[in-house]
């Protein structure tokens, strides 16, 4: 078990666990938590966000989940805030109706916790394409390193006077109970979690990069903004070291926007704090795109994948992770 001050070393207080005051102000407003998972084979794997925008009125939610054969997707991008329940009989947040249930309990506040998920998910892909299967996860995480943060930023659209904007991201253990379709498994699984709050308009370009063995753990992230500098930044832990920040963070990935499912190739190279570099190649295993269609004004589509990636770095064995990219797309 972590003790306080490693857990909160990047400036993360325990309270920053739970959700935060909001601005009126901000239309954008929003608070998110998002897990993701999967094992040492990329056999199973899933990843699921739980966000509100509560000036807008509305929860955005979706479970993304991977056995192998078959994507599987619950999205309710417009369900009513009204109906979220905030900090009570000890969850974070809990919604329960229409079929769709969701809540997040921590145990040890920034050390772990469960996340519960129940419904009904439509098959993407494989021989039971189309159908409409029940689902439930339980995933019950560890952390395996403090919540790292790089604070709250200088991007004047992503603050809001008076109050807090912050996010932080976690590299977990977890054993995970999973059904689909009434055949259910018991796994171990890693994986990362983060926690978001504060104006967050979707309006960029990113690729995201996580991986998490039990000899190390890392995250790297390339943000492009309109009318910004280019955002590197990220963490890299090795087992029983230090964590540190990424100050440079590249990718020269090939894009297929033909095939979500085999989304992207490509190289990295990371740096360190310390000056330790980090290269590697990943190969994608299976993904799909999300819809974030909803987020934009007016709404338009972009090119937003998550990938299950085999990643091959230098000087150690293969491992699983997760490439995130977005990026915008002419209309058709």
């Amino acid at each position: 078990m972590l003790d306080e001050k490693t857990l909160c070393q990047f400036d993360i207080a325990l309270e920053d666990e739970f959700p935060h005051p909001y601005s009126e102000d901000h239309q954008d407003w929003n608070e998110s938590y998002f897990f993701d998972w999967y094992d040492t084979g990329g056999n199973n794997a899933g990843h699921c966000r739980i966000g509100w925008h509560p000036v807008q009125q509305r929860i955005l939610f979706w479970l993304y989940l991977y056995n192998g054969d078959e994507w599987l997707v619950i999205e309710e991008n417009r369900l009513p805030f009204s109906d979220l329940v905030l900090n009570e009989d000890g969850q974070v947040f809990g919604y329960r109706g229409w079929g769709l249930n969701f809540s997040y309990t921590p145990k040890e506040t920034l050390q772990s916790g469960t996340l519960a998920v129940s419904g009904f998910a439509r098959v993407l892909s494989g021989g039971r394409r189309g159908n409409i299967l029940p689902v439930s996860v339980d995933l019950d995480f560890q952390a395996q390193g403090p919540a790292h943060s790089r604070g709250a930023g200088t991007v004047e659209n992503h603050s809001a006077q008076g109050y807090s904007t912050n996010r932080y991201e976690q590299p977990i253990a977890a054993s995970l109970q999973v059904d689909i379709g009434g055949k259910r498994s018991n796994l171990e699984v890693r994986g990362e979690r983060d926690h978001s709050w504060g104006p967050r308009p979707w309006e960029m370009e990113w690729q995201f990069m996580v991986i998490n063995t039990e000899g190390f753990s890392l995250q790297s992230t390339v943000v492009n903004l309109p009318d910004f500098p280019e955002i590197q930044m990220g963490y890299f832990q090795a087992q029983g070291q230090e964590m540190e920040h990424l100050e440079k963070v590249q990718f020269d990935c090939q894009l297929n926007a033909d095939d979500p499912t085999q989304a992207v190739t490509g190289t990295f190279t990371l740096t360190g704090a310390s000056g330790k570099e980090i290269t590697g190649r990943v190969e994608t295993i299976s993904g799909m795109e999300i819809d974030i269609t909803h987020t934009f004004t007016p709404p338009k589509r972009t090119e937003y994948r998550r990938s299950l990636v085999r990643c091959l770095i230098d000087g150690q064995p293969p491992a699983i992770g997760w490439l995130e990219c977005n990026r915008n797309v002419d209309p058709a």
